[in-house]
């Protein structure tokens, strides 16, 4: 197991913890928290007893084995029928055990160890097959028993194949006679074929041992290799091998689980990768879509931009000219103030009207202020359904559609709002500012009021010198001072207009960046799948790392 397990182990509960909408990694949390919680207690007992487990088919000699191992008859032995319905427990005295439920027995002939006596593995009884997969569970070292006749039996190997990797395993031939050939050739080619990874293998007459040692006899030829197997078990299995053995086990548990992780969950990194392309896609699309369809939604009224912008003239008029724009402007504008003011007066609350009154500041902006039509929030759900459906393939969760409109038009009123009352109102403030100031004012006023001190000084003169003017006069003079207010008045329209046109088209321009800066369509979206794509990249960080170094 690596040093750095602890770290490692953190890691892999981050990944844990996922409970998000990506089936193939929430799919994987339930095993993976099952086995950072093994890894964990095998972590913390690297220093206890070695659990080494008996286990095969009925009849094999598995008991009979164990009474070998412990020199006295501890088990019920039969050779046709099950015998063991329990787990017996063989342990050194004083040895702490968690295994309630069991037949426990104290002995002192294996200090280090503890040996599980299971029940038949080919048992028709599902009790039974429990215990074995909760004995196979807690062990360390497994001992495969067969006998000539019984030693491929599937119903036993298809309980050790979920642990290939896990557990240590060793094989003993429990019943090997004079008469009978060794099958261990056979046995040791069947299972390097299935994958297994056998470190031992004995072949033994347990039944001559037990006799041996009931009548206090010396060992004999007769019982093969059962003095290397009690030489493994009592001498070669000392506190630094079991120590080994212990952290092979849980690196080999560490091992199987990062594979699954990239064989199940890292694998399928490429579909997110595609999701991700098809996402941006349709983001763009959609932004782009809503920026034209907004950019003609509240700029089709061209002329509501020159009341804006007449407004805010209106307001910083000065001197003669300034003054009449103001009274006509006020009398053009008429309309438009009715309009707002008469409830039944249909398109007051229109967006073009909205968007020109934020821009004058004349609304406040509130939650209910919706610029945004219907009609995008059509176009955002159609293009949210085609989005969903690729999700769905990819394994995800249909995403809300609903949560996912309201959020992208909310984003989107907010955005646009802060274009009109910002940048916006700014452009229109600026010209407004430039159009009435004072050099532009005197500069207006200038032809009027040169003609009005003209008109002034003949009517002072010929006062003076006692001479009457006409009628005619007065009438020509108010006639050229209405032309040239006239004049000066269409030049100042005519300014405003094309003030406010290169106004409208500079925020139709600021429109999609507005959008791209902070409306992004799929948010909720994105962020799952970022948090995947995060995931997933830990996941392959941690099994390309970790893989390596194991099979170094």
């Amino acid at each position: 197991m690596p040093e750095r397990v602890t770290d490692l182990l953190a890691q892999l509960e981050a990944v844990a913890a996922y409970d998000g909408p990506w089936r193939p990694l929430r799919d994987e949390t339930a095993l993976l928290r099952e086995r950072i919680c093994e890894l964990r207690e095998r972590e913390e007992r690297l220093d206890d007893l070695l659990v080494v487990s008996l286990v095969g088919g009925s009849g094999v000699g598995k008991s009979t084995l164990l009474n070998a191992l412990a020199g006295d008859e501890l088990a019920t032995t039969s050779e046709y029928r099950p015998c063991t319905s329990v787990p017996t427990v063989y342990h050194p005295p004083g040895a702490g055990l968690r295994f309630e439920g069991w037949t426990h027995v104290s002995g002192s002939a294996l200090e280090h160890l503890i040996i599980i006596d299971t029940p038949d593995s080919d048992t028709v009884l599902r009790e039974h097959r429990e215990e074995v997969i909760k004995a196979l569970g807690r062990s360390d070292l497994i001992l495969v028993c067969g006998s000539p006749e019984k030693y491929l039996d599937e119903a036993t190997w298809s309980l050790l194949r979920p642990l290939q990797g896990e557990r240590t395993m060793a094989c003993v031939e429990t019943k090997a006679s004079g008469g009978a050939v060794s099958v261990r050739e056979h046995w040791m080619t069947r299972l390097q074929e299935q994958g297994f990874d056998v470190a031992q293998y004995f072949r033994i007459s347990a039944r001559r041992a037990l006799d041996r040692k009931l009548h206090d006899k010396v060992p004999g030829p007769d019982e093969y290799e059962f003095e290397q197997l009690e030489h493994f078990l009592r001498e070669e299995l000392t506190r630094e091998r079991i120590h080994r053995i212990k952290r092979s086990n849980a690196l080999g548990l560490l091992t199987k689980t990062l594979k699954g992780l990239r064989d199940r969950v890292v694998s399928r990194a490429e579909s997110l990768d595609t999701l991700r392309a098809a996402l941006v896609e349709s983001e763009v699309e959609m932004l782009k879509d809503t920026a034209n369809y907004i950019r003609e939604y509240l700029f089709a009224e061209p002329h509501l931009w020159n009341h804006a912008l007449g407004r805010e003239i209106t307001l910083r008029a000065k001197g003669l000219v300034g003054s009449v724009f103001r009274i006509i402007e006020g009398l053009r504008s008429l309309p438009i103030r009715i309009a707002a003011w008469s409830p039944w007066l249909p398109g007051k609350d229109g967006p073009g009207r909205q968007a020109a009154s934020l821009m004058s500041g004349l609304t406040l902006v509130d939650e209910h202020a919706h610029l945004v039509s219907e009609t995008v929030r059509s176009q955002y759900l159609n293009k949210h359904s085609e989005l969903a459906l690729r999700f769905v393939q990819a394994g995800f969760d249909p995403p809300d559609r609903e949560a996912s409109a309201a959020a992208f038009t909310a984003a989107v009123n907010e955005r646009v709002t802060a274009l009109l009352l910002g940048p916006a109102r700014n452009r229109l403030v600026s010209r407004a500012r430039a159009i009435t100031s004072w050099p532009s004012t005197l500069l207006a006023d200038a032809a009027p009021g040169a003609f009005v001190v003209f008109t002034a000084y003949r009517i002072v003169r010929d006062y003076f010198t006692a001479q009457t003017l006409s009628g005619a006069f007065f009438v020509y003079s108010v006639a050229v001072l209405g032309i040239i207010l006239g004049v000066e008045l269409t030049f100042l329209s005519l300014v405003t207009r094309l003030c406010a046109w290169s106004a409208r088209k500079r925020t139709m321009r600021d429109v999609s960046l507005a959008l791209a800066a902070g409306a992004a369509a799929f948010n909720p979206e994105t962020r799952e799948l970022d948090a995947c794509a995060s995931l997933v990249r830990s996941v392959d960080s941690l099994c390309a790392t970790n893989l390596q170094s194991s099979s170094k």
